[in-house]
């Protein structure tokens, strides 16, 4: 094994063992503006993870190494439990924004996870608005038509995130609620 292959298992235990630990990562929030009225409208939840010797690692070290070790699902709904507790204490106006990765869009338990995170929060959820990228729309997109009226049925917002970065067009996207 060499020495990136050897890095990139060490990373990704140490990832497995700080997601159970519950220990180590951050949410942090970026504010989203109403560009006419400078008031901040909402935050999108953003995950960081201190290491305990590395200090901060990127997301796009480690985000990737989960998703293709199937440890997004659990620091997805890290996060969003994460994120729902925090939100719920901010101004009712203010909502909430969380990505989802497409691995955790078709998992088929994804409306249930933020079931769960609403009602352990208290958080409402007209004020959740999950993030997709254009790549959940495009690789299965029955089982993603299904997940997503299955959430618009509870009263979450879909966004999609990086649109114009993938292959969607706007003919295209009409079709998704």
């Amino acid at each position: 094994m060499d020495a990136d292959a050897r890095a990139r298992r060490e990373l990704e235990m140490e990832l497995r063992q700080t997601i159970a630990a519950g220990s180590g990562l951050e949410v942090y929030y970026q504010p989203c503006v109403d560009l006419r009225s400078n008031e901040i409208t909402g935050c999108e939840a953003l995950v960081r993870w201190r290491h305990p010797v590395r200090g901060m690692i990127s997301p796009a070290e480690f985000v990737p190494i989960a998703e293709e070790t199937g440890l997004i699902n659990q620091l997805g709904e890290w996060v969003l439990m994460t994120a729902c507790k925090e939100a719920v204490n901010w101004p009712d106006q203010i909502r909430l924004a969380v990505n989802v990765s497409p691995i955790q869009f078709r998992s088929g338990t994804l409306a249930l996870k933020v079931i769960a995170a609403l009602a352990a929060s208290g958080l409402s959820a007209g004020r959740l608005e999950l993030e997709i990228t254009e790549a959940v729309l495009i690789r299965d997109d029955e089982t993603a038509l299904a997940a997503m009226h299955q959430l618009r049925a509870i009263g979450i917002r879909i966004a999609l995130d990086d649109f114009g970065t993938g292959y969607s067009s706007l003919s295209y996207l009409k079709r998704f609620p």
